[in-house]
């Protein structure tokens, strides 16, 4: 079942083209990773795509009524003068903490747990915002640039969880400069739109 399509979508900003004529689709089930050059417009896509951004031209639509978007960008959006335990108590319902507590463990986050967010390394933080993708049910997941500043075996866990959600009929867009260790299709973004 196709969830997302996009046709004819282009960008411009202070008359630079950043990209124009993109034409894609993405089926439930199934992973696209967003690829390009610093300043190609991967996160300008992403945010056009959840309808955060208006496009140029062209148009994206959800093919899928009430779908569910799990969205994490490359700021963490996580309160730096709460704890993790006090972010997550903000980010989710009550039904839902459990699930988050759990993989706040998963991740070794219950150390620090009490400690102020600002006071963690930047992959604790990373951690602990990745815990809004992993205690969410979604349709779709949306990640900007989810593998840095994470560990190896944190790495691993993203990519299996990732994949565990595409072999359960979820669908995935990523931009990533660390290539994951999943199936997607790509769409490379040129940073020469212009020529």
């Amino acid at each position: 079942m196709q969830l997302v399509t996009a046709n004819n979508l282009g960008y411009s900003i202070n008359e630079k083209r950043l990209f124009h004529n993109l034409t894609f689709s993405l089926n439930s089930g199934c992973g696209l990773h967003i690829k390009g050059g610093n300043g190609s417009g991967k996160s300008t896509l992403l945010r056009i795509i959840l309808e955060l951004t208006s496009p140029s031209k062209g148009r994206v639509d959800y093919c899928k009524p009430n779908l569910q978007v799990s969205y994490l960008g490359h700021k963490n959006a996580i309160k730096h003068y709460l704890t993790p335990m006090q972010n997550l108590e903000l980010i989710f319902k009550s039904s839902a903490l459990p699930e988050a507590i759990t993989w706040m463990h998963t991740l070794g986050l219950n150390k620090v747990q009490d400690e102020l967010t600002a006071n963690l390394s930047f992959g604790q933080q990373k951690k602990l915002a990745l815990i809004r993708i992993f205690a969410s049910q979604s349709d779709l997941i949306v990640l900007d640039e989810p593998f840095v500043g994470l560990d190896n075996p944190s790495r691993d866990l993203l990519n299996k969880f990732l994949q565990k959600k595409l072999a359960s009929d979820s669908s995935l867009i990523l931009t990533s400069h660390i290539e994951p260790n999943i199936l997607c299709s790509e769409l490379v973004l040129t940073d020469n739109a212009d020529d």
